[in-house]
């Protein structure tokens, strides 16, 4: 029987090499998007960024425990442990005595805290730097794909009913929370993992491609904003039947899109409205690759949530189609490309697959 090898023990100045180059983006995005902010006007202000950051903080505790419920899972179906809770607390202890990993975890955590304020600080410049002008050629470009319909009307004939809609809105609201599971699960895995470097930099380069590049250049507002832009009543039908479903005091999306529309039309306004790429769909879909490395049935898992996310993003009128086509496309693009930076000579990652 082949012995095991056990795990590197790395020391700071390798932990800090490890995170050259995604501290290096991290940096250039900030000072970036920092530089950009204090150019054209934009109020981002100290409290917009404190909340975004509480938002993020107050949400660790919930992702520990879906980390600690996440192994449970595995020790008890994948693994059928008799002892799973006694292993369970064994690991906790056996992770927290591994000093590098704390370390690389807090390092990588951080650094995905300074991208995600740079990404928002970005998003709130994107009517500034080029107002909404997409929208009606993403209309036409969905029309035209989709057998001369829009496809939210093919969506509301089959998803149109009540406990459907509360289904994929209820799917949008855990996007968030599973978001940063992946990013807190990622950052925490052993520091040579290579496909954890991989996963941090194809995050960063989608959001930066997508969210804030792509999403300048092809700025757009979403189906949901269409009337608003005073662009005709192609979405009114789907908007009318998003508010009847409102009103029955089921889970519902209107009031968070009213409410972000309100922000973007104030006089000193704060945009979270963009949507050209989707960016739910990429980061599901990245997020669903990167779960393929830890374990099949987890990564069938996030896919069919990636795919419930393309189908609630276009019936709940936040995204046309294309916009999850991109965003799918940018996420794939995104993990190929870090995977090949981290193929470069010099690397000092090892390719396993857990952490």
């Amino acid at each position: 029987m082949p012995a095991q090898t056990k795990p590197m023990r790395l020391g700071l100045v390798q932990l800090l090499r490890q995170h050259a180059l995604l501290a290096g983006l991290a940096l250039i995005y900030f000072l970036g998007s920092s530089w950009l902010s204090a150019h054209y006007m934009t109020d981002t202000r100290e409290k917009d960024v404190g909340a975004a950051l509480g938002s993020f903080f107050l949400s660790v505790p919930q992702m520990v425990f879906f980390v600690l419920f996440w192994r449970l899972l595995q020790l008890t179906y994948a693994d059928r442990a008799p002892d799973r809770f006694a292993r369970l607390k064994a690991e906790v202890l056996a992770f927290l005595a591994q000093r590098d990993r704390l370390i690389g975890g807090v390092l990588g955590l951080g650094l995905m805290v300074v991208v995600m304020l740079s990404f928002t600080q970005m998003k709130n410049l994107i009517p500034a730097l080029n107002p909404f002008s997409w929208d009606l050629a993403f209309m036409k470009l969905d029309t035209a794909l989709h057998f001369g319909q829009p496809p939210h009307v093919y969506l509301q004939a089959i998803f149109g009913g009540h406990y459907a809609i509360s289904f994929f809105t209820g799917i949008y609201n855990v996007w968030l929370l599973l978001m940063y599971f992946m990013m807190l699960a990622a950052c925490f895995m052993r520091p040579e993992s290579r496909v954890r470097m991989q996963f941090m930099l194809a995050f960063v380069l989608t959001w930066a491609i997508g969210g804030n590049l792509l999403a300048t250049i092809f700025s757009s507002a979403g189906p949901v904003y269409f009337t608003q832009l005073g662009l005709g009543d192609t979405y009114a039908p789907l908007m009318d039947l998003l508010r009847a479903h409102a009103a029955t005091g089921a889970l519902t999306v209107v009031e968070t899109q009213d409410l972000l529309w309100t922000l973007h039309s104030r006089p000193a306004p704060v945009n979270l409205i963009s949507a050209f790429p989707s960016m739910h769909v990429g980061s599901s879909v990245l997020m669903a690759i990167f779960a393929f490395h830890w374990h099949r049935l987890a990564g069938i898992a996030v896919s069919i949530f990636a795919a419930a996310m393309m189908i609630g993003s276009i019936l709940l009128a936040w995204h046309y189609a294309v916009d999850g086509y991109a965003g799918a496309l940018i996420a794939v693009l995104c993990w190929w490309f870090a995977g090949i930076i981290l193929r470069l000579p010099g690397t000092v990652l090892r390719p396993v697959d857990q952490g």
